[in-house]
């Protein structure tokens, strides 16, 4: 029980394609199967092994980064309640927020969060779920509530991820639970703590509800269709009135995913498309149940890129550095490799290090056939690639952070799932080849919790050699966040906010003049107002306040 050693699936049949049924051994076992039967007893159920059973160096592995995620979420959920609202917060809010104030209650403020659906459609861009979320930004209801946001986020974030690994964990290996919270786990500490762009990931809410929420969303649609396409979930089959309802959930999420950001978009149509037609062309006849999904979304997706927005904006914003097809395609490939390369760092291959063992024993009690590894990989990486396309053909290049967080966590997503498929492959032709007995898996087994022990002790001198350097801090969010915390530096900045608002609100005079804010944690920080009004920044402050003008000056040493 307590070794990485494991037997082979107990209904003696040969693996199935990832996610697809065992077969009847007569029916498709190799020629050489006969012969090494015999030779080969672990193909029989033993008890206590192919049955689900978990090694303590699995169980504390699952154990110890839980307790660490946790602790990460729990920093990052603190300083959310010193987070503010900035910029196109008050741009996209402002209508909604004045409706409120007017007395026209949460109907009003929806209503007026449509109506700037309906106007941003027109005048800058099309992703309509998207601006209709942005509009009613918490900050809208109050400021008090705006790093409700944040929290909401994370929270999405966290769920998403955990139920699409439970789909491909649980659902498609057939995994015990540790190995779920495990993986799990390793995704999300990777995913929350090295993001390019911590503030935009999750503390400015017009980012973060933009890019992280519709990235969220992009994994449970991706979750739902495996579960549809295969008919069955850990628990057993769907039936038909499950069928239709996951299909109809599915639908509404193709019909939100299309009025999103446009690299979110490319993504999950592209693979919502593949997996329709591979399915269709592999004669499943559940793959029509993703169909109006896959309409909906290609409708949406129409739409959204159709606005006369999207022309103002470009012709706006980005006169003249629109690539064109050929350049697009041809810096995506490269700025792809580029960035495999670059987030492929010493924090990266570490959490592959403690996955890797956890992949190779839930592999060997799995289902699944593991074949042609190449296959996703090629994938993985040309679908990494197309994620630069948008921007590349927009603005010629690779973005801003908030959009590149999104590339990251697809990245992170992206390359578990290969590095997984691949060490169930390598499982799979060790058992063909007859030498899995030839591979000490008692002694691995032994080793295992030291090797475990080995990894986490240098992940924390990893982590505590950036805590202490104040160079690389603000390298791990929750360090960041948690030095903000315990310096004071995200109280203060949550009492220079508070003083301008209550300049804002209480000053008689029409033409407020406020003090720039003197701190900023990396975390909250996006940026502060100009010091004329002559920007969309300073105006939107000053139509939210109900004020003529706001101005922003450099306080003196005294103040």
């Amino acid at each position: 029980m307590g070794s990485i050693e494991g037997a082979q699936p107990a209904h003696g049949g040969t693996r199935s394609p990832v996610g697809g049924e065992a077969q009847p051994a007569h029916m498709v076992a190799p020629r050489h199967a006969a012969a090494s039967h015999a030779a080969r007893p672990a193909i029989a159920h033993r008890p206590g092994r192919g049955s689900g059973a978990e090694p303590h160096a699995l169980v504390a592995i699952a154990a110890v980064l839980a307790f660490a995620l946790v602790v990460a979420l729990g920093i990052m959920v603190a300083i959310s309640f010193f987070d503010h609202s900035y910029a196109d917060d008050w741009h996209y809010g402002v209508d909604a927020h004045l409706a409120l104030e007017a007395g026209r209650g949460v109907f009003g403020a929806v209503a007026a969060a449509a109506q700037e659906v309906v106007d941003t459609y027109f005048s800058w861009q099309g992703t309509y779920s998207a601006i209709f979320l942005m509009a009613l930004q918490p900050g809208v209801f109050a400021e008090e509530l705006y790093g409700l946001g944040a929290v909401f986020i994370i929270a999405a974030l966290v769920l998403a991820t955990a139920y699409a690994s439970s789909v491909v964990v649980r659902d498609l290996l057939g995994a015990p639970p540790a190995v779920w919270v495990a993986l799990t786990c390793l995704v999300l500490l990777l995913q929350t703590q090295l993001l390019p762009s911590p503030v935009e990931g999750f503390w400015w809410y017009n980012s973060a509800i933009y890019y992280t929420f519709y990235h969220a969303l992009m994994l449970v649609a991706a979750a739902l269709s495996a579960r549809i396409v295969r008919g069955r979930t850990r628990r057993g089959p769907i039936g038909r009135a499950g069928l239709v309802g996951r299909a109809m959930g599915l639908t509404l999420l193709a019909a939100i995913l299309a009025g999103g950001n446009f690299v979110t978009g490319l993504v999950a149509g592209t693979v919502l498309f593949a997996a329709t037609v591979a399915c269709i062309a592999r004669g499943n006849r559940r793959g029509f149940a993703l169909v109006p999904a896959l309409v909906v979304f290609a409708a949406g997706f129409a739409l959204s890129m159709a606005a006369p927005g999207n022309v103002e904006r470009q012709v706006s914003q980005f006169p003249g550095d629109n690539l064109g097809v050929f350049m697009t395609l041809l810096r995506s490939a490269f700025a792809g490799i580029e960035y495999i390369v670059l987030w492929t760092n010493g924090l990266f291959v570490l959490a592959l290090a403690l996955a890797v063992p956890v992949m190779v024993w839930a592999a060997r009690r799995s289902a699944c056939s593991f074949a042609l590894p190449g296959v996703p990989a090629v994938a993985s990486v040309l679908l990494f690639m197309a994620s630069f396309a948008p921007t590349f053909y927009s603005m010629g290049t690779v973005g801003p952070g908030r959009v590149q967080n999104i590339r990251y966590d697809l990245f992170v997503v992206l390359a578990f799932l290969c590095i997984g498929w691949f060490c169930g492959w390598c499982v799979r032709r060790l058992e063909r080849s007859g030498r899995t007995a030839a591979v000490p898996w008692k002694s691995l087994g032994r080793v295992w919790p030291a090797y475990t022990a080995l990894m986490f002790a240098v992940l924390a001198l990893m982590v505590g050699a950036l805590a202490i350097d104040e160079r690389h801090r603000d390298d791990l969010v929750s360090i960041s966040a948690a030095s903000s915390l315990i310096s004071g530096e995200a109280q203060e900045y949550d009492d220079q906010v508070w003083a301008r608002i209550t300049t804002l609100t209480e000053s008689p005079s029409a033409d407020i003049q406020v003090p720039f804010y003197t701190v900023g944690p990396k975390v909250l920080f996006m940026g502060d107002i100009r010091d004329n009004m002559d920007n969309y920044i300073n105006f939107r402050l000053a139509q939210w306040y109900g004020r003529d003008s706001v101005i922003g000056y450099t306080p003196s040493s005294s103040e």
